[in-house]
């Protein structure tokens, strides 16, 4: 079970490998009009790898991508697993064909016929969302287990709809699910990121305790970009906000993320503005970085180190680019220049932009008295 971060990690990998991928197929001479709808298929299947209970795909997103598209160019994406040998190499994970019979694509058209249960089912049982994260999604947080016993009606009704549909539900649901994905993937267009420019200043300097509120505003996404076929605008925002703006830092630069440490643990607060941001560290030092950061908004312009607090708390958040945003206020050169640095590298590498990532990490690495030297050769070495 997942509660939805793959699906943004789906989203994203379709921008961040689509250039390297048609620099690929151009070269090898891949016929052009196959060439992205074999990468959204190749996509797909990763996912649905990355989805298996047994055994799901560990491995690195392209070479999967390569690989199984090349299966597709060749027409050979179909053969049975028994052709290769156990293991974790993406040829072990080809997407599993599916041929719908004439009650097969009964099932799939009445699965359709309803929305409301269609989506519902794709969620719980293609995704494979938790009952809770569809809950959130849906605003229905103190229904969950009204929630379960509509997917599991719904399931009943669709599976009884036609002779022998218990066996033929998870064969058309997954047809529906690609088919989906397929349209949210032909709607994404390739972006060129450029470096945000620094976080606007708050409407006001007072630095005191807020009253403890949940924020919806890091990332907000424009619409259709998750699973556009599923829901509406508003869900795709809240799928967003709970399961990718929220979520803990994942990939190769969570290997190398550690929180910055509390500065007031070796240097006690001299002034009420510091007094006052020791006191919102503690819900940074709790891991409560939702409420770290409501709190840590108002001291922005009021002590150094505040927004370097709120570019790692970004981070921890699962929103790289508002990190940025927050890194970039911190005064260079000043005491906290090198540390945000250092996180502003890990951004970039959470955001899939391992170029810059490797260009920030290869110029820390080269200042002999930089903190974090060691560890950028260290993480250089490993990218």
């Amino acid at each position: 079970m997942q509660d939805g971060r793959l699906l943004a990690e789906l989203r994203q990998h379709y921008g961040t490998y689509l250039s390297d991928y048609l620099d690929w197929a151009e070269e090898r001479g891949y016929p052009e009009a196959n060439t992205l709808l074999n990468y959204r298929r190749a996509l797909i299947g990763w996912y649905e790898a990355r989805l298996r209970e047994e055994r799901p795909y560990a491995g690195d997103v392209y070479p999967y991508l390569t690989t199984v598209a090349e299966r597709y160019f060749g027409g050979t994406a179909d053969a049975v697993a028994e052709e290769f040998p156990l293991g974790d190499e993406p040829l072990a994970y080809l997407p599993e064909p599916v041929h719908l019979d004439a009650r097969g694509q009964q099932l799939l058209a009445a699965l359709k016929a309803d929305a409301d249960c269609r989506d519902l089912l794709l969620l719980a049982d293609y995704h494979q969302m938790e009952a809770g994260a569809i809950a959130r999604a849906l605003d229905r947080e103190g229904e969950i287990d009204e929630l379960s016993d509509q997917i599991d009606a719904c399931r009943y009704d669709l599976e009884a709809s036609v002779p022998g549909g218990a066996l033929l539900y998870r064969p058309a649901l997954r047809v529906a699910g690609r088919q989906d994905l397929m349209e949210t993937l032909g709607r994404e267009e390739p972006e060129q990121e450029e470096d945000p420019a620094p976080a606007p200043a708050p409407e006001t300097a007072d630095v005191r305790l807020s009253p403890r509120r949940r924020r919806r505003t890091l990332g907000l996404p424009t619409p259709a970009i998750v699973v556009a076929g599923l829901l509406t605008g508003v869900l795709l925002y809240l799928l967003y906000d709970t399961f990718y703006a929220n979520a803990a830092p994942e990939g190769l630069y969570a290997d190398f993320f550690d929180p910055y440490p509390n500065v007031f643990e070796t240097t006690p607060p001299a002034t009420s503005e510091e007094r006052d941001l020791e006191r919102i560290l503690y819900y940074y030092d709790r891991g409560d970085y939702r409420t770290a950061y409501d709190e840590l908004l108002p001291t922005a312009d009021a002590y150094p180190a505040a927004p370097l607090y709120l570019g790692v708390t970004a981070l921890e958040l699962g929103d790289p680019t508002r990190a940025r945003e927050w890194l970039a206020r911190v005064e260079d050169p000043g005491p906290y220049a090198a540390p945000a640095a250092w996180y502003r590298a890990l951004a970039l590498l959470a955001a899939g932009d391992r170029a810059r990532a490797t260009g920030l990490l290869r110029g820390i690495a080269g200042e002999a008295d930089h903190p974090y030297a060691d560890r950028a050769r260290e993480l250089l070495g490993a990218l």
